[in-house]
């Protein structure tokens, strides 16, 4: 099967429906043929909780894919088995030690219908989704549900007048509409002052227009002082009504965000 008939297979229109935090769901919007946005400003955790919904979208049977411009695949793989697994493997001696860690949570990570793809300076949106399709093709022949991104700066290219983030965002939309896929793309925000909350006025260029859901994690303080112990929320800035901010914690050692 070739790899745009595998990209063209029908998922039957079905969303990821839950995520591991209460409220989440409602906010993140995760549906075929749409575009979610997940802002913030830096050190906030936002490739984290991308990394961590693309995990659980996997854990509930639906291939995802987590493309990374920020990190490499290899680092990707080491960050998803701390995730999963509550212990990082660099950094620990996981609990039984590493033989029976090799023999049981390894072989368990390769079952799961989830792709990692460290994309390289200069490729395009395209031909990474075309390179995590090839892999979970490889393994499970199943068409991705969905695809997390991290960052629609990563993918867009300098003008005269900055990053067309625009340009991307079309894309991302043209593609999740393609290959009915949900798709979460991650983004870096700025404010005039790290305490100055995240609003619509500072989203980059075609996020607002193209994103059917946006939302904001905010941890107040870490930008400033990068203390993995700050405080998060998960907010809604368009698209969900008024909802309630999720609580979360971040588990920053083994990179995953639990329910505060």
């Amino acid at each position: 099967m070739a790899c745009e008939e595998y990209l063209a297979l029908p998922t039957r229109g079905i969303g990821l429906r839950t995520l591991p935090w209460p409220g989440a769901a409602a906010l993140a919007g995760l549906v075929p043929g749409r575009v979610t946005a997940l802002v913030s400003l830096p050190k906030a955790g936002r490739s984290t909780l991308a990394l961590n919904m693309a995990l659980h979208a996997a854990e509930q049977g639906r291939p995802a894919l987590l493309t990374s411009g920020e990190i490499t695949t290899d680092v990707l793989k080491e960050k998803v088995i701390a995730a999963r697994c509550g212990v990082h493997p660099r950094r620990e001696q996981p609990p039984g030690g590493w033989p029976a860690f090799r023999e049981s949570a390894l072989p368990e990570m390769e079952t799961l219908p989830l792709a990692l793809h460290g994309a390289t300076v200069g490729s395009t949106a395209r031909a990474s989704l075309v390179s995590g399709a090839t892999a979970i093709m490889k393994r499970h022949r199943r068409p991705i549900g969905l695809w997390a991104i991290d960052t629609v700066q990563h993918f867009s290219e300098f003008t005269d007048t900055g990053l067309d983030t625009a340009a991307t965002m079309r894309r991302l939309r043209a593609l999740a509409g393609e290959y009915d896929m949900a798709v979460l793309v991650t983004a870096q925000v700025v404010t005039d002052h790290p305490a100055e909350p995240v609003t619509t006025a500072h989203l980059p260029e075609g996020v607002r227009e193209h994103a059917e859901r946006v939302m904001v994690l905010d941890r107040p303080g870490a930008y400033w002082t990068n203390s993995a112990a700050a405080a998060a929320t998960l907010g809604s800035l368009q698209g969900t009504g008024r909802r309630r901010p999720v609580p979360l914690a971040l588990q920053f050692e083994n990179c995953r965000f639990l329910s505060a």
